[in-house]
């Protein structure tokens, strides 16, 4: 009797393309920009067809776009409000702590660089960006505010509002000195004491 031989689970072979095209994309735009990244150097870099790009891709914008989208969410900023339960002291600070690790992420520090190199000549990159990278990423603490306020742990008000604030708090001047080749003295105790300091005082404006 024939021997039969079963596939491996693993992930599927269109999701693995997907993943390629993407990894390519990504390091083309950390280099070229929208502006100067072609889908035929995309699919050559991913190793696939430029049909296989557009079958998943269905344009240059909505591959940037899901570049964007997927480092956002590997800090976890897709995420659901944390349970109803949660402190919210250690909530805030573990979002203040993800979005300073998210804005030191060199990948982020370079994209936002050629972002604001090319949106004077092609402003359409400056919209995509915002959208898909810093107002999302706001809209997802706006959620996380608008849960506290309802549960009456902090003062009623726009919570998107106030995820702005927060968030700004959080980044202070550190993240301008990141964008000017200034590195900052924030790692270890001195990155811990600035955003507990930043949620004591969030939550003196904020609290009930």
């Amino acid at each position: 009797m024939t021997k039969r031989v079963f596939p491996k689970p693993g992930r599927p072979k269109s999701e693995e393309k997907r993943a390629a095209i993407q990894q390519a994309a990504s390091e083309l735009f950390l280099t070229g920009g929208l502006k100067g990244t072609s889908m035929d150097a995309v699919a050559e870099r991913a190793g696939v067809s430029k049909q296989t790009v557009y079958s998943h891709f269905d344009s240059k914008e909505a591959l940037f776009r899901a570049c964007i989208k997927s480092k956002v969410a590997s800090y976890g900023f897709a995420e659901s409000p944390p349970p109803e339960g949660a402190e919210l002291a250690p909530a805030l600070y573990h979002i203040g702590h993800r979005f300073l690790n998210l804005l030191f992420d060199e990948e982020v520090v370079a994209i936002y660089r050629i972002v604001i190199g090319e949106s004077l000549s092609y402003q359409k990159i400056a919209a995509l960006f915002y959208d898909t990278g810093p107002s999302a990423t706001i809209d997802a603490v706006g959620r996380f505010m608008a849960a506290q306020m309802e549960q009456g742990r902090l003062r009623k008000d726009d919570p998107r509002y106030a995820a702005v604030l927060f968030l700004n708090m959080v980044r202070g001047q550190y993240h301008m000195m990141l964008l000017m080749n200034l590195q900052p003295d924030l790692t270890g105790d001195r990155l811990e004491a600035h955003v507990e300091k930043v949620v004591k005082q969030f939550l003196v404006l904020y609290g009930p």
